[in-house]
């Protein structure tokens, strides 16, 4: 089976080495953003787990089948449960138990996390437990956008593989071989999805952008127009999530940038772009325990008194 994703060919080596080795880890946390390719990836390292082929993953087995239509029985996701927002400390103590069943058809069981950097400091240190001392048997996969959101006793525990955009060209060549879009649409779409291929996707097919995406375009657009307290109700659903933060901060910069290249002359790009030179720091207070009221509040203050 032919490696699922292109570009990122230290992750495509070290996947690859891994598998021909026998030597999977326990854990792996893929990290990136949406779009970029983490379940595809997760979904490989999980067929190659428990193929039985000679030459792991191929494909087209029982096991690889089952883990390709969703329907596994020693393949088990855990997301937030209907209506919450995080991984609750009781899903991951339901986890733990799961883990010491032996598996029902393959060698391994594999746990695919998603969302995991909804997890808060109680769920990480329960899963903590057994990432140290895990059953022969088990595999952890561990899918977020940031590896930001985790304490560093998970880090340190996890095969990290980072996932990354490809070159406009590698983008567009690929798409124009596994889609109908024309060169010209899809090329428009990898712009503005900033060559991420799952993101551009969704622009040609008419996709709406994402609750955050949308946000932060709102926010640029009551921030170029001096309203502070429209860009702060903004902001007002975003305050329950780091991670959403640390979302509306990338999306932020990518509304930033289109509206300097719209707009490069005047004063106002010169004012749009000291205030991108702020973020960084903004984005690095998110890994502090910062209460994120206070922080989309100095968000909002911050850029008001820069657009002034």
């Amino acid at each position: 089976m032919i490696f699922p994703l292109i570009a990122n060919e230290k992750i495509k080596d070290i996947t690859l080495n891994a598998i021909k080795e026998n030597r999977l880890p326990h854990a792996v946390l893929i990290e990136g953003d949406v779009g970029t390719g983490r379940h595809t990836l997760a979904n490989f390292i999980a067929k190659a787990a428990l193929c039985k082929e000679a030459h792991k993953p191929c494909g087209v087995c029982k096991d690889c089948d089952l883990i390709q239509k969703g329907g596994h029985p020693d393949v088990l996701t855990v997301t937030p449960e209907d209506k919450k927002k995080n991984i609750g400390v009781n899903q991951i103590r339901q986890l733990k138990t799961e883990a010491y069943i032996k598996p029902h058809q393959a060698k391994k069981r594999v746990f695919i996390i998603d969302f995991a950097d909804t997890m808060n400091a109680q769920s990480q240190n329960a899963l903590l437990k057994i990432l140290e001392e895990p059953p022969a048997q088990v595999m952890f996969i561990l899918i977020a956008e940031s590896k930001a959101a985790f304490l560093d006793t998970i880090i340190s525990r996890c095969v990290i593989l980072t996932l990354t955009t490809p070159e406009l060209n590698v983008a567009a060549s690929w798409l124009s071989e596994n889609s109908s879009y024309n060169r010209e649409d899809i090329k428009s779409a990898l712009i503005d999805a900033r060559c991420n291929i799952g993101k551009a996707k969704k622009i040609l097919s008419g996709k709406p952008q994402s609750k955050i995406s949308a946000a932060a375009e709102e926010f640029i657009g009551f921030l170029l127009r001096g309203d502070g307290y429209a860009c702060l109700n903004v902001c007002a659903g975003l305050e329950r999530s780091r991670v959403d933060a640390d979302r509306f901060v990338k999306e932020l910069k990518y509304y930033i940038v289109t509206q300097i290249k719209n707009n490069h002359k005047g004063v106002q790009a010169k004012k749009l772009a000291l205030l991108y030179s702020t973020l960084p720091q903004l984005e690095k207070s998110l890994n502090t325990n910062i209460n994120l009221g206070l922080w989309f509040s100095n968000l909002v203050a911050t850029a008001v008194k820069i657009m002034k």
